[in-house]
Protein backbone atom coordinates (compact mmCIF):
# COMPACT_ATOMS: atom_id res chain seq x y z
CA UNK A 1 0.00 0.00 0.00
CA UNK A 2 1.53 3.42 -1.14
CA UNK A 3 0.61 6.65 1.04
CA UNK A 4 0.25 9.74 -1.12
CA UNK A 5 3.20 12.08 -0.44
CA UNK A 6 2.71 16.31 -0.90
CA UNK A 7 4.20 18.76 0.29
CA UNK A 8 4.21 22.74 -0.41
CA UNK A 9 7.09 25.61 0.10
CA UNK A 10 6.06 28.61 1.50
CA UNK A 11 6.37 31.56 -0.26
CA UNK A 12 6.43 29.74 -3.77
CA UNK A 13 5.30 31.39 -6.89
CA UNK A 14 1.99 29.47 -7.72
CA UNK A 15 2.93 30.60 -11.82
CA UNK A 16 6.23 29.09 -11.13
CA UNK A 17 6.25 24.96 -11.95
CA UNK A 18 10.02 25.14 -12.84
CA UNK A 19 13.54 26.53 -11.84
CA UNK A 20 14.18 29.69 -14.19
CA UNK A 21 17.64 30.54 -15.24
CA UNK A 22 19.64 32.83 -16.81
CA UNK A 23 21.65 32.15 -19.20
CA UNK A 24 24.47 34.44 -20.96
CA UNK A 25 24.56 34.50 -24.67
CA UNK A 26 21.39 32.35 -25.32
CA UNK A 27 18.79 33.83 -27.64
CA UNK A 28 15.64 33.05 -29.50
CA UNK A 29 15.98 33.31 -33.38
CA UNK A 30 12.49 33.49 -35.11
CA UNK A 31 12.67 33.04 -38.66
CA UNK A 32 8.94 34.69 -39.21
CA UNK A 33 10.34 37.61 -37.75
CA UNK A 34 13.47 37.89 -38.78
CA UNK A 35 14.90 38.33 -36.01
CA UNK A 36 16.77 37.42 -32.82
CA UNK A 37 15.88 38.48 -29.00
CA UNK A 38 17.98 38.33 -25.87
CA UNK A 39 16.29 35.66 -23.30
CA UNK A 40 15.84 36.79 -20.37
CA UNK A 41 15.29 33.50 -18.67
CA UNK A 42 14.86 29.73 -19.65
CA UNK A 43 13.08 26.78 -17.71
CA UNK A 44 12.38 23.31 -18.52
CA UNK A 45 8.55 24.22 -19.14
CA UNK A 46 9.63 27.67 -21.50
CA UNK A 47 11.09 30.82 -21.33
CA UNK A 48 11.15 34.63 -21.39
CA UNK A 49 12.41 37.40 -24.02
CA UNK A 50 12.79 40.76 -24.69
CA UNK A 51 10.94 42.14 -27.34
CA UNK A 52 11.14 45.98 -27.47
CA UNK A 53 8.85 46.41 -30.19
CA UNK A 54 5.77 44.46 -28.85
CA UNK A 55 5.21 42.32 -31.79
CA UNK A 56 3.81 39.16 -30.58
CA UNK A 57 0.49 38.79 -29.21
CA UNK A 58 -0.67 36.15 -26.40
CA UNK A 59 -1.95 32.85 -27.51
CA UNK A 60 0.17 32.19 -30.47
CA UNK A 61 2.19 29.74 -32.12
CA UNK A 62 5.74 30.88 -32.56
CA UNK A 63 8.49 28.67 -34.18
CA UNK A 64 11.99 29.32 -33.51
CA UNK A 65 15.58 28.48 -32.87
CA UNK A 66 17.40 28.70 -29.50
CA UNK A 67 20.66 29.98 -30.14
CA UNK A 68 23.88 30.19 -27.53
CA UNK A 69 26.88 32.21 -27.97
CA UNK A 70 25.87 32.69 -31.80
CA UNK A 71 25.20 29.13 -32.44
CA UNK A 72 22.37 27.16 -32.97
CA UNK A 73 21.92 25.00 -29.87
CA UNK A 74 18.31 23.79 -30.67
CA UNK A 75 16.38 24.47 -34.01
CA UNK A 76 12.88 24.52 -35.26
CA UNK A 77 11.69 24.78 -31.27
CA UNK A 78 7.53 25.65 -30.40
CA UNK A 79 6.31 27.47 -27.99
CA UNK A 80 2.64 29.28 -27.05
CA UNK A 81 2.91 33.00 -26.21
CA UNK A 82 1.85 33.13 -22.43
CA UNK A 83 2.06 36.54 -21.73
CA UNK A 84 3.30 40.25 -23.13
CA UNK A 85 4.24 42.59 -20.67
CA UNK A 86 4.35 46.27 -20.87
CA UNK A 87 8.17 46.22 -20.44
CA UNK A 88 8.48 44.08 -23.55
CA UNK A 89 8.86 40.70 -21.81
CA UNK A 90 7.09 37.79 -23.47
CA UNK A 91 6.76 34.56 -22.10
CA UNK A 92 6.32 31.64 -23.24
CA UNK A 93 5.73 27.97 -22.48
CA UNK A 94 7.01 24.91 -24.81
CA UNK A 95 4.43 22.92 -27.04
CA UNK A 96 4.64 20.08 -28.97
CA UNK A 97 8.56 19.51 -29.01
CA UNK A 98 9.77 16.04 -29.66
CA UNK A 99 11.66 13.75 -26.53
CA UNK A 100 15.30 14.81 -27.85
CA UNK A 101 14.71 18.35 -28.13
CA UNK A 102 12.76 18.38 -24.40
CA UNK A 103 15.90 16.38 -23.10
CA UNK A 104 18.90 18.64 -24.12
CA UNK A 105 16.33 21.95 -22.95
CA UNK A 106 16.34 19.86 -19.66
CA UNK A 107 20.38 19.55 -20.01
CA UNK A 108 21.00 23.05 -20.44
CA UNK A 109 18.96 24.22 -17.46
CA UNK A 110 20.58 21.60 -15.09
CA UNK A 111 23.96 22.36 -15.86
CA UNK A 112 23.39 26.25 -15.36
CA UNK A 113 21.93 24.68 -11.34
CA UNK A 114 24.86 23.61 -11.23
CA UNK A 115 27.44 25.90 -11.99
CA UNK A 116 24.90 28.21 -10.21
CA UNK A 117 25.28 26.00 -6.56
CA UNK A 118 28.71 25.53 -7.34
CA UNK A 119 29.66 29.35 -7.47
CA UNK A 120 27.27 29.48 -4.36
CA UNK A 121 29.05 26.73 -2.83
CA UNK A 122 32.67 28.45 -3.23
CA UNK A 123 31.47 31.76 -2.42
CA UNK A 124 30.46 30.81 1.25
CA UNK A 125 34.33 29.02 1.42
Amino acid sequence: MADELSFSVSGDDSQRRAFRAKVPGLQVAVPAKQAAYDVVDLSAMGLAFRDDTKSFKENTIITFDLHLNGKVFLAELTARVMRVLANGIIGCNFEGNDHRKEARLDKLVLEVQKRLIALRKKARE
